[in-house]
């Protein structure tokens, strides 16, 4: 012990130039101590008095405090490293460092939640970075409030405007309820004036085991997250377990790579399902379900892969490739005569470089063209009915049909019906879900058929699974229905068709 042993030099330095002859005194003093120490695995006080006693607990003062030093120098050393700084939370190392240890653990299971926050860029400079960090805090605050009673929450921010949370041990309907808990919380949060709260928050979850690696969770959270984006106002989205296989959980830049192969060789599939009419029981029209072949032959679906191809830009081109693949099987296959719905994304239909592209693939099929549905979601249209209106009565002109999906998914103003060339309306399944018991749902149903009557609408109902559905569907005036009380999954059963 180098310390100990210079202490003891020092020690006998001092006693021989000023008291010399109790030498012998002193350096058992110091042996006793070097003893104590030892035992005691630290440096213990000299319990004596004199000049070598107070110069020894000297050093050994100086010597813990700049021990305590380092310590503190490490402890901020941490805190610029995982801590963010605006917040007092984890930053996104932290949150990738608790999620790797977390799956580490044997038979570890959880949810990770991405929550963004929107309109954020508009309050920071309309008001400032303080309301910003406060609205920050008052956020993390509520989902705290959430969270406190669950042992091993973690709540990270990820980058400026999106949190990450992780709630190991939950299972898999607790998250779906957490995940709607949430979002009525950070949506109750008052905003300032001016600021758009309809679509402040939303939420993507990953539900996760030790099966998978972090890389994988983040990125079906991610996916997810884009999906609920997709849908509109604030709301939260979460695969089924089982829907993003591995192979399909990818990163941003992964995604670019594939969709763009997918486009260039046309790896999409079309898949069929009937609307059935409430009269005949016979197919009133087909929606066109689109699938995307993964690199090892498995089939992705729309839902899956959408969101992500909104987020690389590629929506557009894919809307295109689709529309134009129906209307090649519509015109060259003679035995195809029923009338196919196709979905066409809004930010295909807001693009002034689509139009032109989709009017030439109209002029150049267009023998088909009164063969042809769009289908518009319900918020989206109610939202850019302005910008759409040249467009869908330019699509009217040329015999292409309209309709409208996810009918009732949101409070919405029905004035667009009245207004716009639409000739068909689907229910969201929300509103079908619970119709033969739910009498709020009946009074909505039977309030917008009457509306659609009127403007000669037909009414179809989406996610029709039982017979109480169906004929409590009938009864309130809907026309057609869609959903597995018709046909088993579409996976199974539908016709699929890839031209080349």
């Amino acid at each position: 012990m180098f310390f100990i042993i210079g202490v003891i030099n020092l020690g006998a330095y001092l006693v021989y130039s000023k008291h010399i002859q109790p030498i012998l005194a002193h350096q058992l003093m110091l042996e006793n101590w070097a003893y104590m120490s030892s035992i005691c695995g630290s440096f213990q006080p000299v319990q004596s008095e004199g000049i070598v006693a107070t110069t020894i607990n000297k050093l050994i003062e100086d010597w813990q405090s700049s021990q305590n030093v380092d310590f503190t120098f490490d402890q901020e050393i941490r805190s610029q490293v995982f801590i963010d700084p605006a917040t007092g939370i984890g930053n996104r190392e932290f949150f990738n460092n608790r999620l790797e240890a977390l799956l580490k653990e044997e038979d570890i299971q959880g949810a990770v939640f991405f929550i963004q926050l929107n309109e954020t860029d508009q309050i920071q400079a309309l008001y400032g970075d303080l309301h910003v960090k406060q609205l920050l805090k008052q956020v993390i605050s509520n989902i705290s409030k959430h969270t406190e009673k669950i042992s091993g929450a973690y709540i990270a921010r990820r980058c400026d405007y999106e949190l990450a949370l992780i709630i190991p041990g939950i299972y898999f309907t607790e998250a779906e309820r957490l995940a709607g808990r949430l979002v009525k919380a950070i949506s109750s949060i008052p905003l300032p004036i001016g600021i758009e709260k309809e679509c402040f928050v939303h939420i993507g979850v990953s539900y996760f085991s030790n099966d998978e690696n972090s890389y994988q969770i983040k990125s079906e959270a991610d996916m997810a997250l884009r999906t609920a984006q997709l849908q509109g106002p604030s709301q939260w989205f979460m695969y089924e377990p089982g829907e993003v296989e591995h192979v399909t959980a990818k990163g941003s830049l992964q995604w670019r790579t594939f969709l763009e192969k997918a486009i260039s060789h046309n790896a999409f599939v079309l898949f069929f399902q009937p609307v059935v009419s409430t009269k005949s029981h016979n197919p009133l029209h087909h929606e066109v379900l689109a699938k995307v072949r993964d690199v090892d032959g498995t089939l992705v679906n729309a839902r899956v892969f959408i969101p992500m191809a909104v987020k690389c830009g590629l929506i557009k081109q894919i809307d295109l490739i689709l529309i134009e693949q129906v209307c090649r099987l519509l015109s060259y296959d003679k035995h195809m005569r029923d009338d196919c719905s196709v979905n066409v994304s809004i930010e295909s239909l807001l693009d002034e470089k689509f139009i032109p592209k989709l009017l030439d693939i109209l002029a150049k099929y267009h023998n088909v063209a009164s063969q042809l549905i769009f289908e518009i979601t319900e918020y989206h249209l109610v939202n850019n009915v302005g910008q759409l209106a040249t467009i869908m009565n330019t699509l009217n002109q040329l015999g292409v049909r309209l309709l409208i999906d996810k009918v009732g998914q949101y409070i919405s103003a029905a004035e667009y019906l009245k207004h716009c060339p639409i000739n068909f309306i689907k229910l969201h399944a929300s509103i079908v879900h619970d119709i033969d018991k739910s009498v709020e749902n009946q009074i909505f149903v039977r309030s917008i058929a009457l509306l659609c009557q009127q403007q000669n609408i037909a009414i179809y109902a989406l996610g029709v699974e039982r017979f109480e559905q169906w004929s409590t569907l009938i009864k309130l005036g809907v026309e057609g229905g869609q959903g597995h009380y018709f046909t088993e999954p579409v996976s199974h059963v539908a016709k699929a068709i890839h031209l080349p």
